[in-house]
């Protein structure tokens, strides 16, 4: 019995590698540094918030704000991480952007204004890891069929990784080496991109394996009628304007499905990111628990990110009662339910097994999110789908990221802040079900 199921553990092994091959797993390589990396830089800067307050004299949601700004860069960039990557190809991109993420993180070390941190962050690091994040997603998308809720779990082990091992480690570098030697150190860990990038397969040379076809493909995306522009009309700009819309697939707009899609990843990864900026502070002071603990509840929460990445691809192909979009509702829904919950729980443990339940949820959301995108729009439009995904996430991390901050400010409590969070997230929840119904009417009318 047991040399049964370990064969086929190992014959599932084997598949995943054989259906991705050696420059698909590679680019889960880059995948997972990626998320490591973004994870990190997130992570230290909201570890950073008080030495940032304190070193500046400003308060905590300016600091929060310019948190989001640089997270926001990395998302509202994204948008022309496809079309770049098409002109010049993967491993150029990538390389380069690993070679700009580090230098321009270790030369913030060394400045002496906050603004002058927040622009050189704003306009290079985050860009960097934001095109890195997409290419190498949208590479995973093209490799991989049947085992891409696999692939997807393990490069999204980067995020648990930044969170189990990488905030011990910021922590240890903010007591012995302050903030400015915390930053020089991750400068070196994003260098690291580049040597991933330099591995990383061209694109021309991996579209002759693109046999993939959409599962699902959304009936308002009717491309084939909307490329066919008016000749002769408008001269110039009917040119300007079929060429924009090409190149950066204007029709995506006209999808409901797209619009589903995004606010998904709009409220997922605000009320995420969210949480990154301002637990510490929420969990030290609000809380009153010492930074130590905070550190702990962090780890657990790395812990059940990194449990589900293990766990969500095998039992989403094995288990077939629940469709993907399900999957991703009940995820949604844990996390609003954290987030009403959290709040009010004063015990060490009760608090570490919430941040360990909360982690799995988010996982499984990063992970099958990625899914449901190559799911319903095909490996063709992925790349842009999540460039522009995660554009218009961009815009709420800068319109609504530092209401958090601001609450706390004013109030001096983050119960309100969480629970609107919480209220957010419940309309993910709506968007993940309304998608889930579109795509069985759209079956069932095939």
């Amino acid at each position: 019995m047991e040399r049964g199921c370990f064969g086929r553990v190992l014959q599932r092994l084997v598949d995943a590698f054989q259906d991705g091959g050696l420059h698909g797993w590679i680019a889960v390589l880059g995948l997972f540094i990626s998320k490591m990396a973004w994870g990190a830089l997130t992570k230290s800067m909201g570890m950073m918030l008080p030495s940032l307050q304190e070193q500046f004299v400003t308060s905590t949601w300016l600091i929060g704000w310019m948190v989001a700004i640089i997270e926001a860069s990395a998302y509202l960039s994204s948008i022309m991480a496809t079309p770049v990557n098409e002109r010049f190809g993967a491993r150029t991109v990538l390389t380069v952007c690993g070679l700009v993420a580090g230098i321009s993180m270790i030369t913030a070390s060394f400045l002496s204004s906050l603004y002058a941190i927040t622009f050189i962050l704003t306009v290079f690091t985050g860009p960097a890891i934001g095109f890195s994040y997409v290419i190498t997603k949208h590479l995973i998308g093209c490799f991989f069929t049947k085992s891409i809720a696999m692939a997807y779990g393990l490069a999204t082990l980067g995020s648990a990784f930044a969170f189990v091992a990488a905030v011990p480690l910021i922590q240890l570098f903010l007591d012995t080496y302050g903030w400015r030697g915390t930053m020089l150190l991750l400068g070196g860990l994003l260098l690291h991109l580049a040597v991933c990038g330099a591995l990383m397969k061209p694109p021309a040379a991996s579209r002759s394996q693109d046999g993939y076809e959409a599962a699902l493909t959304d009936e308002e995306q009717e491309t084939g009628e909307d490329k066919v522009a008016p000749s002769n009309c408008f001269g110039c700009f009917t040119l300007v304007y079929s060429f924009t819309r090409d190149t950066f697939q204007l029709g995506l707009f006209s999808s409901i499905s797209f619009w589903l899609v995004a606010l998904m990843y709009s409220i997922y990864l605000m009320t995420n990111s969210a949480w990154l900026i301002y637990y510490v502070q929420y969990a030290t002071v609000y809380k009153e628990f010492t930074l130590e603990d905070a550190s702990h509840f962090i780890v657990a929460f790395g812990l059940g990110r990194g449990f589900s990445c293990f766990v969500i691809g095998p039992l989403v192909q094995t288990v077939q009662v629940f469709s993907t979009h399900t999957w991703i509702a009940l995820a949604l829904l844990l996390q609003t339910i954290y987030f009403a919950l959290d709040p009010w729980l004063t015990s060490y443990w009760l608090i570490t097994g919430n941040a360990f339940v909360f982690g799995n949820a988010v996982s499984v959301s990063a992970i099958l999110l990625d899914v449901v995108v190559k799911e319903t729009f095909g490996k063709e439009q992925m790349g842009h789908v999540f460039g522009w995904t995660g554009s218009l996430a961009g815009v709420t991390f800068l319109l609504l990221l530092y209401f958090p901050g601001l609450i706390y400010d004013l109030t001096g409590d983050y119960t309100v802040a969480f629970c609107l969070l919480a209220g957010v997230l419940s309309l993910a929840v709506f968007s993940a079900l309304w998608l889930n119904w579109r795509q069985k009417h759209h079956r069932s009318s095939i």
